[in-house]
């Protein structure tokens, strides 16, 4: 892979999940925001493609296929990372899924851990893989995805909501080991937002009454969530770590 020569003094915004609906747009924004963004995604057709976009549209990316859940394939691609551009200034943790809705007697064990490695181990193992790095800066930012039903909980949904209330726990916990590193960790909780993946799962009829319970009258879009995480990125949220942002449109308030 050609490494571009034109970044070294730029930051570095690793997005795992980044070819998603979400993490497409956090790409875009934070590109608005100066930085390079390093895309990583199990997704490979749907990684070459948007970096292919991004090219088409004068800006510079660079992506690697990660099933961000396998121990050995996160240490290549950050070591690659880290090898080619020295430094890794934010780490937004975007990959994950629902992947079942069912009762909890139907989930096999192997399903149930299959929701847990990627969400919850697939954000450990990334914020493992920046530590050293971020540690001899004296300085970054990660940003891991919880979920609303992180806090209400989700019928059905157990093995997601479960490890999505536990990336707020591990966030709070990774924050305080890490805040005398100068390195801060957030998270951010979305609601429903409209992403095709989300859109897929419902019919037509039922999109278009999606967000009639939602305070605010709709469902957020993916740039909205993008905003968020730019914001808790950024040098405007310094002085904040271990905390949970909720963009959800008024669907929860804890």
């Amino acid at each position: 892979m050609t490494v571009e020569t034109n970044i070294s003094a730029r930051n570095i915004a690793v997005v795992s999940g980044g070819a998603g609906g979400i993490g497409r747009a956090v790409v875009l924004r934070l590109r608005k925001d100066g930085f390079f963004p390093v895309i990583l995604d199990v997704d490979e057709a749907a990684g070459h493609e948007f970096t292919a976009t991004l090219k088409q549209q004068g800006s510079d990316s660079v992506f690697f296929t990660l099933n961000a859940a396998k121990k050995p394939e996160v240490q290549k691609v950050f070591g690659k990372v880290i090898s080619d551009y020295g430094r890794v200034d934010v780490l937004v943790n975007l990959a994950g899924g629902t992947f079942y809705k069912k009762p909890i007697q139907d989930f096999s064990p192997a399903e149930w851990q299959e929701v847990i490695d990627n969400n919850l181990k697939a954000t450990f193992l990334c914020c493992q893989a920046v530590i050293a790095p971020m540690k001899t800066q004296k300085k970054g930012a990660i940003i891991n995805t919880s979920s609303n039903y992180g806090v209400t909980g989700s019928a059905e949904r157990t093995a997601y909501s479960a490890a999505k209330a536990a990336i707020i726990g591990f966030s709070k916990s990774l924050s305080a080991e890490l805040a005398p590193f100068g390195i801060r960790v957030n998270a951010i909780a979305p609601g429903r937002t409209a992403t095709q993946r989300v859109i897929s799962h419902h019919s037509p009829e039922a999109w278009a009454v999606a967000g009639q319970d939602i305070p605010m009258g709709r469902v957020a879009e993916p740039e909205e969530i993008a905003e968020g995480i730019a914001f808790l990125a950024g040098d405007d949220a310094g002085y904040i770590t271990g905390q949970t942002l909720h963009v959800n449109g008024g669907m929860v308030m804890p």
